[in-house]
């Protein structure tokens, strides 16, 4: 002790407290246990509706397994609505991703490892390896770190080699919260109403080269875009005539 300044040593490996590696295990532990819960809980009182052709229906046995694509900033939605229809989703290979990977299959949804940054080609190959399981792909092109709404060409790429169509997703919310992230992630208020809106696929043609894949994904990129923004200013029409899920 220094003239009333407290001095802190660090903990000596193996004591109590101070310990990244048990504090990321105890949290992760957390997540895994009360994260579906806790999801399934807070989107429990949205009153959400549903707007778009056939594809808004989250069970693909209802017409047709597709790659859904939204930003990143509004997927927390999907992994309720979407839940256990055993949906492929793309989860990072960081340590936030262990976490995500966690809770995602306790929701009934099968991560596969990978993004732009790390694995990417292990991830492709498990991804297109899964393209004809009858299942769902979501994948969110900006994440996991962005830049914000820029659609990066992996979900061209994947809809180009298997034939499947990609499908633009989005949700809005009467009122949310925007967290200070990189994507301004959206938390609706509880009790708040939202709508889901799914617009009509697009098919890519097969086996592009470098040049049609960023042709494509330049095009991808501005209907996501638009989409999304169409979704925000059009909230109150959609709302109206969307329908509740039992009604899909």
């Amino acid at each position: 002790m220094h003239a009333g300044l407290l001095v802190v040593r660090p903990a000596q490996r193996g004591a109590c407290g101070d310990q990244p590696g048990m504090r990321r295990r105890v949290l992760t532990w957390m997540a895994e246990q009360l994260g579906p819960a806790t999801l399934r809980a807070w989107f429990a009182t949205i009153r959400l509706r549903w707007y778009g052709g056939t594809h808004v229906h989250p069970d693909p046995r209802k017409r047709g397994s597709a790659i859904y694509v939204m930003w990143h900033q509004r997927l927390l939605c999907f992994a309720y609505t979407h839940a256990h229809f055993g949906g492929r989703i793309l989860v990072s290979q960081s340590r936030d991703g262990d976490i995500i990977a966690r809770v995602t299959a306790g929701l009934g949804f099968l991560p596969i490892r990978g993004s732009s940054r790390r694995g990417a080609s292990e991830a492709m190959r498990a991804l297109l390896t899964e393209a004809q399981s009858g299942y769902d792909f979501g994948i969110t092109p900006d994440g996991p770190t962005g830049p914000p709404r820029t659609f990066k060409v992996g979900a061209v790429f994947l809809a180009s080699r298997s034939g499947l169509p990609i499908v633009p997703i989005t949700v809005a919310y009467r009122r949310c919260w925007q967290l200070r992230s990189w994507d301004r992630f959206q938390l609706p208020w509880p009790f708040t109403r939202g709508v889901i809106h799914a617009g009509k696929p697009v098919a890519v043609p097969p086996t592009l080269d470098d040049a049609g894949l960023e042709t494509w994904r330049l095009r991808l990129q501005e209907t996501l875009q638009s989409h999304t923004r169409i979704t925000d200013e059009r909230f109150e029409e959609f709302y109206e005539h969307g329908r509740p899920r039992h009604d899909l």
